[in-house]
């Protein structure tokens, strides 16, 4: 009987993870289309103190919870769809709204994985290895399920399969009338399964969003929706006949003329400020276009003369969108001479062997994207290392162009290209030879105020290897009067680059240039998001404040938080710095939480069988300290190289260096779960839980010291927990 228990508690306990995790990446994407990704991740975090506070109710109960875990597995069930429900259908209301409503089903799920452990103190090898083993393959799972069909009937079919497990369980046990009320809610949850109630309700929270754009837009109307796992893409038709928009999370908007194969149609893209940067190239056989959105920028590239344009965009859901109305976009990505690559920007140009007359990066990523939300995770495009591989891949005579939306971006990116030139062994006195800034100034008198309260607004930032010569800067000014936009700096005849750095103020002079090691290009402000601190130190006290009233031991307590802190400060920087050798953020997400947790899960199986328990200190703690260490310089040597491997390669060693880490991160947790009393189980799931929530300390190392000191501090936490171990007196 025991073993039967145990084997179904650990059914019940996977079931709960594995529903934990294809969660928690749904509210990372019901977030991101209605909130910015700061509140992104600190709305999640706030919804997973319950996992910890479910600990604690655990501990609270004695017993009652493990009692009735089917019912509770059941109410987890339906407190996933019920919370969906009231976010979807509820107007915009804000973090604190969403925060409460959000946490129920982490705080019944979390209450029940507590109160099986600590059942189970014998058998916690086993039940922590499905409680890692179902996160891992959850985290694969959310993506595949999210891209088959969507966020939220994603959530429904899980709540339906949730509560059928839970019901199936003690079924034969129940009197009639329980098992009619249990049937007719498993029927309605299939139903709505077929038939999701978002097919039949409008998304109020992502029509009233202070994010979307179209907000209060009577006249459009959506033409066009696809909702995956890495983001939300509409078509938007504004009625004026000539313009549809795409929207990426309800931002990011992207226009798509009107084009029937007729480029004298979209004569009118010659006037824009990115036209600016197809004009006058030695040559106009090879163009490179990352973000591509809507398409304008192959037409007007195609206006310039270039024959072949390779158009890359990382969300497949823009092409998929433009081909959809292909009657009204004329198919634009399928035109001829014009590949669409899938693809992150950066790791395209490490993989190409081209080289461009022209490379073009236009309004790249909306301010407030962020792919999954679950990190702040930002891409590496305009790192001080990308503009040297830019730089690399161009043609003699070729131009490098962005495109960016106000001066601060501007600034962090004219410092990262002079540090690049400067690579090139470009002399700092010539810089500004190799730079022309063009756009809607402020200060230069004209009546045209700044998007948001920018002074340079959409600057068109020109690069070239070789000095731009006098009559190309000639061009360059009279085309971009003629255009009736500003030359802000022309090397040569309209030299102000000097005068550029002095118009903006100290503060916005210390916007320094990223780098491949902390590439938070969207992060504007100086220091770190107060939000984020706040958060840190409210959990921290919420866990010492549960620990005295409870008598929990100061040892056992650094034990525990130790663990929860440095297992996610590794994982979440593993996620940020595999994106660039992986490609994409959802590649790495699915890596990072597939290996390490199905991997921890075996190593918390077999844990007992490989090392002792009377040694006085643990050793794969400190193994997991000299395998961080190694895995962040493995990672760091390959960012530095200009070669790529193929995905295939890079999937397989990504998965090499991985399995050993998460191996040995499965064993310490219920390494101390067996040294502690059975009564105190539960509580100690409780310390360790609430202490996963300062992921945001992860954030906050990465954006103020980068990834690599993010990753050393992580491992210095478990090696300190290896020292001190004796003294934190673990079985008392």
């Amino acid at each position: 009987m025991v073993i039967r228990d145990t084997q179904r508690d650990a059914i019940l306990t996977f079931a709960a993870a594995f529903s934990f995790i294809v969660y928690e990446v749904f509210l990372s994407r019901f977030f991101a289309v209605i909130s910015d990704n700061h509140y992104v991740f600190l709305t999640i975090s706030l919804a997973t103190l319950g996992i910890g506070l479910g600990g604690f109710m655990a501990y609270k109960t004695a017993g009652r919870i493990y009692q009735f875990r089917n019912v509770w597995l059941g109410l987890f069930a339906l407190f996933l769809i019920v919370s969906v429900f009231v976010m979807y259908v509820f107007p915009y209301q804000g973090i604190w709204f969403y925060s409460p409503v959000a946490l129920l089903p982490f705080l019944t799920g979390g209450a029940l994985l507590a109160a099986i452990m600590q059942q189970h103190k014998q058998q916690i090898r086993l039940i922590y290895c499905a409680d890692l083993a179902g996160a891992g393959i959850g985290a694969v799972s959310s993506i595949v399920l999210m891209s088959l069909f969507d966020p939220i009937t994603t959530i429904s079919l899980l709540a339906a399969i949730l509560f059928g497990i839970g019901v199936s369980i003690d079924y034969n046990r129940l009197r009639a009338q329980r098992k009619f009320v249990y049937l007719l809610i498993f029927t309605l949850l299939l139903v709505n399964t077929v038939l999701p109630f978002s097919q039949y309700l409008p998304f109020l929270a992502f029509e009233t969003s202070p994010s979307n754009v179209f907000q209060g837009n009577t006249k459009s109307k959506v033409m066009y929706t696809e909702w995956n796992s890495f983001s939300r893409t509409d078509v938007y038709d504004d009625t004026n006949g000539e313009l549809l928009y795409i929207t990426i999370d309800g931002g990011a908007v992207s226009p798509i003329s009107k084009y029937t194969g007729d480029l004298n149609e979209v004569d009118y893209l010659r006037s824009t400020t990115s036209f600016l940067a197809f004009e006058d190239t030695l040559d106009k056989k090879r163009a490179l276009i990352i973000g591509v959105g809507g398409g304008q920028e192959v037409l007007a590239a195609q206006l310039a003369g270039f024959k072949e344009i390779e158009a890359v965009d990382i969300n497949p859901g823009s092409f998929r969108a433009v081909q959809t109305v292909a009657s009204f976009s004329g198919d634009v990505f399928n035109q001829p001479g014009v590949k669409a690559v899938v693809s992150d920007g950066r790791n395209y140009i490490r993989q190409t062997q081209n080289r461009y007359d022209l490379i073009y990066l236009s309004l790249v990523k909306k301010e407030s994207e962020n792919g999954l939300g679950l990190a702040l995770t930002e891409n590496y495009i305009f790192t001080e290392e990308a503009i040297r591989e830019y730089l690399n891949k161009l043609k003699p005579g070729g131009r490098l162009a962005f495109l960016l939306h106000d001066e601060s971006e501007l600034m962090k990116v004219l410092n990262a290209t002079e540090k690049s030139l400067r690579f090139e062994g470009i002399n700092h006195n010539q810089l500004q030879n190799h730079l022309a800034v063009i756009g809607t100034y402020q200060h230069l008198g004209h009546v045209v105020w700044g998007f948001k309260g920018s002074r340079i607004t959409r600057p068109l930032v020109i690069v070239t290897k070789a000095p731009i010569s006098l009559e190309s800067a000639q061009r360059l000014k009279e085309e971009a009067e003629h255009k009736q936009q500003i030359p802000v700096h022309i090397p040569k005849i309209y030299d102000r680059y000097a005068d550029l750095y002095r118009t903006f103020s100290i503060s916005q002079n210390q916007l320094l240039s990223n780098r491949d090691d902390m590439p938070y290009f969207y992060n504007k402000a100086n220091g770190v998001p107060v939000q984020l601190v706040i958060l840190t130190i409210g959990t921290i006290l919420i866990t010492l404040i549960l620990a005295v009233r409870t008598k929990y031991t100061l040892g056992r307590t650094a034990y525990f938080s130790g663990l929860g802190i440095g297992f996610i400060v590794i994982e979440t920087t593993l996620i940020q710095r595999l994106i660039l050798p992986l490609g994409h953020p959802t590649l790495s997400f699915v890596l990072v939480l597939g290996v390490l947790l199905v991997s921890g899960g075996v190593g918390s199986l077999f844990f007992g069988k490989w090392f002792s328990f009377d040694k006085k200190r643990y050793t794969p703690l400190l193994w997991i300290c000299v395998l961080t260490l190694i895995v962040n310089g493995v990672i760091s040597w390959y960012n530095e190289q200009s070669f790529s491997l193929s995905l295939t390669y890079r999937v397989i060693a990504t998965g090499l260096i991985l399995i050993p880490l998460g191996l040995f991160m499965g064993m310490p947790f219920p390494f101390g779960l067996m040294k502690t009393p059975e009564r105190k189980i539960a509580l100690s799931w409780a310390i360790n839980g609430l202490m996963t929530v300062t992921g945001s300390l992860a954030t906050m190392i990465s954006l103020t010291l980068g990834f690599t000191a993010a990753m050393t501090i992580g491992a210095l936490l478990y090696g300190l927990l290896y020292i001190l171990q004796p003294k934190l007196k673990l079985s008392k």
